[in-house]
């Protein structure tokens, strides 16, 4: 059984896993009564199977990938972005971040900090990651500080996961960006992007409404919100709570947005995951992080999508949920 450590707060409770360093679940504490905004696998705590990935054997309400992605050849793609994904699979995807056992450094009543260590030939030195209730809110905080060995550009996601509901299009997502892309794997060819996220181009010609999920034709879909502009809402309309989501825009400058309505098998999924990727990003989707550090369609509009590390002094990235009632 991973470790584990319990948070306890003013307004809230929250259990951190060491595997993936990942928040396993979190209920606030609102005027209106508890409140459990993030998504939870219902398989997690009965996979023991290590062929399978760490944050998928745990998968729950947030976690890192540095570097961030999967890759892999994306056929039919449009070709400015296919003839980029020539490299192999990354193992493993999302990086060490998102499948080691993390070490638990310390811990407090209401906070936790977690470490690992990179291997040798990684520019990655090290990870300390700290999550805290925010005492006095129903919020949490976390911080991720990456120590680098050698000087190096390469892709980093957050990844924060939050629930659907059951009724189709009654969680309500608000964000202001400069420019959205569909997925290369998703995309029409001849409307890859959108202004507003209420009419998302989708590759049969049509749109969906990407401001109210969970969507009723797309199990699955993902789009990239480039050059956000303040944090993202989201608000479960017959619920009359929602949260909001913040984080460093200026070196974090983009949100990819993952949609999954029971729509992945295998295992350990088994068509049962119900959730929403809200994830802030430095990196071109979910690509290869080469993909993402060298040049793509997105940062030749000025729109960041990778870091830089350098040893000379650690990078510090900050994100935050903040739960509340309407």
């Amino acid at each position: 059984m991973t470790a584990s450590h319990t948070l306890r707060w003013s307004h809230g409770e929250a259990k951190v896993l060491a595997t993936a360093a990942m928040l396993d679940s979190c209920v606030f504490q609102l005027p209106t009564g508890p409140f459990t905004p993030f998504a939870r696998a219902p398989w997690m705590g009965t996979v023991t199977d290590r062929s399978i990935i760490g944050h998928l054997r745990e998968l729950g309400g947030d976690f890192v990938g540095i570097p961030f992605g999967a890759g892999g050849p994306m056929p039919g793609a449009a070709p400015e972005w296919a003839d980029l994904a020539t490299q192999p699979r990354l193992h493993p995807i999302h990086g060490p971040s998102g499948d080691s056992d993390w070490t638990i450094t310390s811990t407090s009543p209401n906070s936790v900090t977690l470490s690992l260590d990179y291997a040798p030939e990684s520019p990655v030195l090290r990870l300390e990651r700290t999550i805290t209730g925010r005492e006095g809110q129903a919020a949490i905080d976390f911080t991720l500080r990456i120590h680098a060995r050698r000087a190096a550009t390469l892709s980093l996601g957050l990844h924060p996961n939050f629930r659907l509901p059951e009724a189709a299009g009654r969680l309500q997502l608000n964000a202001d960006f400069a420019f959205g892309v569909v997925h290369p794997g998703f995309a029409d060819h001849q409307r890859p992007d959108f202004q507003n996220l209420e009419a998302v181009p989708t590759r049969d010609g049509g749109t969906v409404d990407f401001s109210h999920v969970p969507l009723t034709a797309h199990k699955n879909f993902l789009v990239q919100l480039c050059g956000m502009r303040g944090p993202l809402t989201g608000t479960y309309l017959d619920e009359g709570t929602g949260f909001e989501l913040d984080w460093d825009r200026s070196l974090v400058p983009s949100l990819h947005i993952w949609h999954t309505d029971r729509g992945v098998g295998g295992e350990p999924w088994n068509n049962q995951f119900r959730g929403i990727g809200l994830e802030p990003l430095a990196s071109a989707f979910d690509l290869h992080t080469d993909v993402s550090a060298g040049p793509n369609p997105i940062n030749r509009r000025g729109v960041a999508t990778a870091i830089s590390i350098d040893p000379a002094r650690p990078l510090d990235i900050h994100h935050a949920v903040r739960a509340f009632t309407n």
